[in-house]
C-alpha cells in the first residue's frame, strides 16, 4: 500500500492503491435503526480500491434509487448485485473495470506501471475507465487513482476541475482526477449530479473540514460517501454516534472505526460527497389498478393523493 503527495495549484493529490490485506475486524452485532442504510453493496476489490468502491456507490443507487427516483441504468443489463465475492462475472465487476480497461491498463499486475498498451484504446465504458485508474498516461500505476483536495479543507468540487489547466507532466488535472472521473460515468450513464465534491475531514486541523456531523447528514438523506483512508477507499453506508460503518472491498463484512481516527492503520483524510439528478419516476401502484378495474382504481388513487 503506497501513498504519493504533490503539493500544486492548491490542491492536494494522493495517489490510492490497494493490496489484498485481509485483516480481521469486528463485526456490526447490533446497530441502531435508522442509522444504517439498508441493501449496501459489499463489492470485492476489482482492480482498483477507489473504483471498486464507487462501483458500491453506483450499486447502492442503482438498487435502491434515491428521492424516489430509480437510477437503473448506473449498473446496466439487470439490478446490481449486493455482493460479488466469488462472482467475477457480476455486473457491477463490468461497471468498476470492464475487460476493456483491464486489457489496455492493467497488464502486469498491481503497482506495475508502464505497462499500457499503445492507444488507440476501447471506448470507456467504466469507472476504473474515467477515474484514470491505472492509467500511465495521468500517472497511476496500476490500481492507483488520483484524488485530489484544497490543500485548506474545503469542498473541492467536481466542476471546478477543468478550470485547473494541465499539470507540468502535460496532462489535465480533470483526466487525472478520480471524483471528476465519477461524474463522467454517472453522465456516460444518462445521470447527472446536483453536487459532487472531494473533502477533507475535520481531523487534520485544517482550516476547514467534513465532519461526522456531515456524514450523518448525508446518511440521513439516504445518501453514501466514499471514504478516503491513507493508501485506500472505502464505502461508508451508516453510523452510530461517532461510530462510523463501512465495507472495506477485501471482504463482505460490515467494518467500523470511530470519525476521525484509523482503520487497519489507515488514517481517515478525507471523503467523497454525491447527490445524484435525472432518474425516472418509480411507476405508481394505483395506475396499473386503474387500468384494471376502473372506478375501484380511480378510488385507490384518489384515496392515496388524500394521504399524501
Amino acid at each position: 500500500m503506497k501513498t504519493r503527495i504533490l503539493l500544486t495549484n492548491s490542491l492536494l493529490k494522493r495517489v490510492c492503491l490497494s493490496v489484498a490485506l485481509l485483516v480481521g475486524a469486528s463485526s456490526i452485532s447490533s446497530i441502531a435503526e435508522g442509522e444504517i442504510l439498508s441493501n449496501a453493496p459489499a463489492y470485492d476489490w476489482w482492480y482498483g480500491c477507489s473504483p471498486t468502491s464507487a462501483g458500491m456507490m453506483m450499486g447502492y443507487y442503482d438498487i435502491n434509487g434515491y428521492a424516489g427516483l430509480r437510477y437503473d441504468n448506473l449498473v446496466p443489463g439487470g439490478s446490481a448485485e449486493l455482493d460479488t465475492f466469488g462472482n467475477p462475472g457480476a455486473l457491477a465487476n463490468q461497471v468498476i473495470a470492464s475487460s476493456g480497461h483491464i486489457t489496455d491498463f492493467y497488464g502486469e499486475g498491481n503497482s506495475a506501471s508502464g505497462d499500457d498498451v499503445a492507444p488507440p484504446y476501447h471506448s470507456f465504458n467504466s469507472l476504473a475507465d474515467f477515474m484514470g485508474t491505472s492509467q500511465d498516461v495521468v500517472g497511476n500505476p496500476n490500481g492507483g487513482t488520483t484524488i485530489y483536495n484544497f490543500n485548506n479543507g474545503s469542498p473541492l468540487y467536481y466542476y471546478q476541475m477543468p478550470s485547473f489547466g494541465t499539470t507540468s507532466s502535460g496532462w489535465s488535472y480533470a483526466d487525472a482526477s478520480g471524483m471528476y472521473g465519477i461524474y463522467e460515468y454517472v453522465t456516460f450513464a444518462g445521470y447527472g449530479v446536483s453536487t459532487l465534491y472531494n473533502q477533507y475531514t475535520d481531523n487534520l486541523g485544517l482550516s476547514d473540514g467534513f465532519t461526522l456531523v456531515d456524514f450523518q447528514n448525508e446518511i440521513d438523506n439516504n445518501r453514501v460517501v466514499l471514504l478516503h483512508v491513507t493508501g485506500h477507499t472505502m464505502f461508508g453506508y451508516g453510523y452510530e454516534g461517532d461510530t462510523i460503518y463501512f465495507h472495506d472491498t477485501w471482504d463482505a463484512d460490515s467494518h467500523s472505526m470511530t470519525w476521525g481516527t484509523s482503520y487497519l492503520d489507515m488514517d481517515i483524510y478525507g471523503v467523497t460527497v454525491m447527490e445524484l439528478t435525472g432518474g425516472t419516476p418509480v411507476p405508481e401502484p394505483g395506475a396499473s389498478i386503474l387500468l384494471g378495474a376502473g372506478l375501484l382504481g380511480f378510488a385507490v388513487s384518489r384515496r392515496k393523493a388524500s394521504n399524501g
